[in-house]
């Protein structure tokens, strides 16, 4: 007998007793409490999804099989870990607590790549799994919601789907309306929409970006190509990065209709786009100026860039240089096998005080490598000042990271040694490095003292 249907019965029983002048008894065989879970580390790798404790960096026992081109992995605040399967086009969900597979949930989209938790709002909240489609099958791009609401009676079931425009896709919730802004990186016709969801069952699309309503030329050769959003919880209005042109776009999501704008930057590339906690500022990271660039030239040592936004002026405060090295690095990367390394994902430290940006190598050259964490400091928000880089282990291409849920550890995933790099946040230095049986894809940690690691896309 379930739980709630036992308490159920004893109090009415206990009311009926009560009436009586009789005592009721305890009930002889309670459910008993989950046990509670130790920061652990969940990798979805090639192959398989195992977990780590963090605290004695052992594999706990247990690894889910058939996972297959695993992309964003979050926990929910129950443990239940869900993970984008690109190749099986199927999201799998897992207890986090056994390692025992629970459910895989198909979507007529095709390719789960990105994926966000919706802010709880009027008693709802939704995993949402973006489809990037195929070049040859442009409607199998879109968006999928299933019910992340405990207690909800479809909790982890599909409750609603939408078409989106050419993949791959980005997105950023409203910070008080269930809307939500979807990027669609291939659609000159569709570079960003509005949808809402109140009514999950019949989604509504209440604003299309065209690239002629921006004011902005698109061809399929050369598109606008948004790749990172946020949104700020000061000023409502939400950012996604064009990272063709080099220009930001600002949407009024709250407004009926929504209204947007452009901001200019002297950058481009890149797109991963984070919120301030205090959600005046957001930062967006470009890949130009760098190095050794024809069209945006940057300084020895330059990776790119990072966009400051001040959301209360609605306006560019400032763009920063980023030296992959940090700000004493002035040798020039041309002639090594990190002469490509760009600055590419950012993870913002839970004090707010601290950005961490992630390089990448690059994706047409195996032998291009990256062996640095970017760190910036943001005591003042307005102005980041870079901090010495980390080194860690070698990668190629882009490379999973994940902050732990209470802020404590940042893990970097080194997908040529297959190793994470465990960093104290405290420090700023590597604290102990974990041995893989095979690549990271895809990484994401829950502890039951401070709940899930922070999920991509929510309001800050």
């Amino acid at each position: 007998m379930s739980r709630w249907l036992r308490t159920l019965l004893l109090l009415s029983a206990g009311a009926a007793l009560a009436a009586c002048g009789e005592k009721q008894d305890p009930d002889p065989n309670p459910d008993p409490e989950p046990d509670p879970l130790k920061l652990t580390l969940f990798v979805g790798a090639e192959g398989s999804l195992i977990s780590y404790d963090v605290e004695t960096g052992q594999q706990r026992p247990g690894a889910v099989p058939e996972v297959s081109s695993p992309a964003d992995l979050q926990v929910l605040e129950d443990a239940t870990v869900l993970v984008n399967l690109t190749v099986r086009n199927e999201v799998l969900v897992v207890d986090g607590r056994t390692l025992e597979e629970r459910a895989r949930i198909p979507s007529r989209g095709e390719r789960p790549n990105h994926s966000y938790v919706s802010p709880s709002r009027n008693g709802k909240r939704y995993w949402l799994t973006l489809n990037d489609g195929l070049s040859s099958k442009p409607e199998a791009s879109t968006a999928l919601f299933i019910d992340a609401a405990q207690g909800s009676p479809t909790y982890l079931q599909p409750v609603g789907e939408v078409p989106l425009g050419r993949g791959h896709h980005k997105a950023t919730f409203s910070n008080t309306r269930e809307r939500v802004v979807i990027s669609n990186i291939a659609d000159c016709s569709n570079v960003l929409s509005v949808y809402d969801y109140s009514d999950v069952k019949n989604l509504q699309r209440v604003l299309t970006l065209s690239a002629v309503d921006l004011g902005l030329t698109c061809t399929l050769n050369a598109p606008l190509a948004p790749h990172g959003c946020a949104t700020s919880k000061v000023s409502g209005r939400a950012y996604c990065n064009l990272t063709g042109p080099g220009i930001l776009v600002s949407i009024d999501v709250d407004a009926t209709p929504p209204t947007a704008q452009i901001l200019y930057t002297g950058g481009k590339g890149g797109g991963h786009t984070v919120a301030h906690a205090e959600g005046r500022y957001l930062y967006s990271v470009q890949e130009l100026p760098r190095e050794g660039s024809a069209t945006h030239p940057g300084a020895p040592c330059q990776v790119g860039q990072l966009v400051v936004v001040d959301a209360s002026t609605d306006s560019i405060a400032g763009q920063v240089p980023l030296l992959y090295r940090g700000p004493s690095c002035a040798a020039p990367l041309a002639g090594t096998d990190e002469a490509k390394a760009t600055a590419s994902h950012l993870l913002l430290s839970k004090d707010g005080k601290t950005l961490y940006v992630t390089a990448s190598g690059a994706f047409d050259d195996a032998a291009s490598r990256v062996r640095q964490e970017l760190v910036l400091d943001l005591s003042q928000p307005a102005s980041p000042t870079q901090r010495t880089s980390i080194p860690v282990g070698a990668s190629l291409g882009s490379h999973p990271a994940a902050l732990s849920s209470e802020g404590r550890y940042l893990f970097i995933a080194n997908t040529v040694d297959n190793t994470l790099s465990q960093i104290d946040t405290t420090t700023n230095t590597v604290v102990s490095t974990l041995n893989l049986p095979t690549n990271a894809k895809t990484l994401s940690l829950f502890s039951s003292a401070d709940g899930p690691s922070e999920h991509a896309g929510s309001i800050r």
